[in-house]
């Protein structure tokens, strides 16, 4: 009997000859017309390693480029409290995650409002109890009723006392990126020092398009290369706006900005685990303004990860799940799905999921989030392919069957038929006499169902009770 052969799937878009064409294109840019970091402690890297810099523009040549992709590593295991959810990205687990930046919640109860605190806490307490979500964040909401002087301490005490999942973090300022790496070291009782083990990535660290970073984005990308930590890039770049409207020239555009910024982190720490992350959009002409829901956002990701991953070797993720519509209705889950398809069926090894959200990213819909983890484990069913082995073939099946025969009860459908995807939350089963047409809630109200499930069935925290008054004491000294 053979064993399975699978046949995944994979988008792409580029021969390799055009991978090499961004690649080279970038490189003019970033030599001839250089790129900007306003930044004191950026500067003086480069400074100090001997790259050309005029005023706060920095001129990198392809040697330079070179040599950081060099010590960049293909893959690193980002590392969980509970060790059975440590993530190999690069080698061949998937990265989802909470999202990174929303500033409202939306749910059926009560409608759309600023996130909290508690917002932020429960969704941490809904991605922990995810099977899909492979990874936790400490932003799925801004807590916007806690002042933002402590605000990194109180989300990142929220998230460690309810995860054990590996996670993403918000950028904070420099000295609060090492407040939060701190706590993360009394939770698991260990140094993060360049090479040790790596528990933190940065959900993006955005350039700001064109061709320039801001102070506080580089601070971040130094801090967490000072220990070792992910630097996953970003970009928010928007065609036609911040970018060249035709998709080609944002590709090579984006490229030039986030090499930059792998250079910057290899400087630091050479070795430093870093993703290629890209979060390009299509602009709204008509509105001027940020785009979600186009589909020329998929052709943006999968020529993000062909480059990422296929031309660089790096581990590569774009954002995903983001739709411009402003509830949880038709135009929502098809720009969802399409942008989750982007990432997923084109090889990505993680992503800044947006999972989730809505509005151009700017609410999070609790209902939503359990929907589009049932879009997520779609994809990913169909992203591990098909068994195309000569068992698989079936052959001996058809002819036991016959012509004008049934396979409902065969012993291979009996055998093989829970190998296929099924849903949780949306029905294949309704029909008009057991729902009525004009229920467009009925999916509204199973996600609602179970999100508050979740919740009921969390604990109160997750942490040891000497390790609870630690971080509350590290957490009252650095409050004053």
């Amino acid at each position: 009997m053979d064993s399975k052969k699978m046949r995944k799937v994979v988008l792409s878009m580029f021969e390799d000859n055009d991978l090499q064409r961004v690649h080279d294109f970038s490189m003019k840019l970033l030599w001839e017309n250089g790129i900007t970091f306003p930044g004191k402690r950026a500067l003086d890297i480069f400074k100090k390693h001997g790259f050309r810099v005029e005023g706060e523009q920095v001129y990198i040549t392809e040697s330079q480029v070179r040599k950081a992709l060099e010590t960049a590593p293909s893959h690193f295991v980002i590392r969980g409290r509970n060790s059975e959810r440590n993530l190999d990205l690069g080698a061949g687990d998937y990265g989802v995650p909470g999202p990174i930046g929303p500033v409202n919640v939306l749910d059926l109860d009560q409608g759309r409002r600023l996130g909290t605190l508690k917002d932020m806490e429960n969704l941490v307490k809904i991605y922990q109890a995810s099977n899909v979500m492979t990874m936790n964040s400490n932003n799925g909401v801004e807590a916007n009723d806690i002042d933002i002087s402590v605000r990194h301490l109180m989300i990142m005490r929220a998230l460690l006392r309810h995860t054990d999942k590996p996670f993403y973090t918000k950028l904070f300022t420099y000295e609060q990126m090492h407040e939060a790496m701190d706590m993360i070291e009394i939770v698991m009782g260990e140094k993060l020092v360049p090479g040790g083990n790596i528990y933190l990535s940065s959900g993006s660290t955005p350039s700001l398009s064109p061709m320039a970073w801001s102070s506080e984005v580089t601070d971040c990308i130094i801090a967490l290369s000072e220990r070792g930590q992910v630097v996953t890039t970003g970009t928010a770049t928007s065609t036609g706006v911040t970018g060249p409207v035709r998709i080609f020239g944002t590709l090579v555009m984006q490229n030039a900005e986030l090499l930059s910024g792998i250079v910057l982190s290899q400087l630091v720490n050479p070795g430093n685990p870093v993703g290629y992350g890209t979060g390009a959009t299509p602009g709204n002409m008509r509105g001027a303004k940020y785009c979600c829901g186009s589909p020329d956002r998929v052709a943006l990701q999968v020529g993000s990860i062909e480059l990422g991953k296929r031309f660089y070797k790096l581990p590569s993720r774009t954002i995903t799940y983001g739709s411009d519509s402003v509830n949880m209705d038709v135009q929502g889950g098809i720009e969802s799905y399409e942008n989750v398809m982007g990432n997923t069926l084109s090889g990505a090894d993680y992503m800044l999921s947006e999972i989730g959200t809505l509005e151009g990213l700017m609410t999070t819909s609790y209902e939503k989030t359990i929907i589009d983890e049932e879009i997520t484990s779609r994809l990913l069913h169909m992203r591990n392919g098909i068994d195309i082995s000569d068992e698989a073939a079936s052959l001996d099946v058809i002819m036991k069957v016959g012509s004008r025969g049934e396979f409902i009860t065969s012993k291979d459908t009996m055998a093989h038929f829970r190998e296929g995807w099924y849903p949780k939350y949306t029905d294949w089963n309704s029909t008009p006499a057991s729902r009525s047409i004009e229920d467009y809630e009925y999916v509204l109200r199973r996600a609602n169902a179970e999100w508050k499930r979740r919740l009921a069935e969390a604990p109160d925290t997750m942490l040891d009770k000497a390790v609870e008054q630690e971080l509350e004491a590290y957490i009252k000294n650095h409050s004053k």
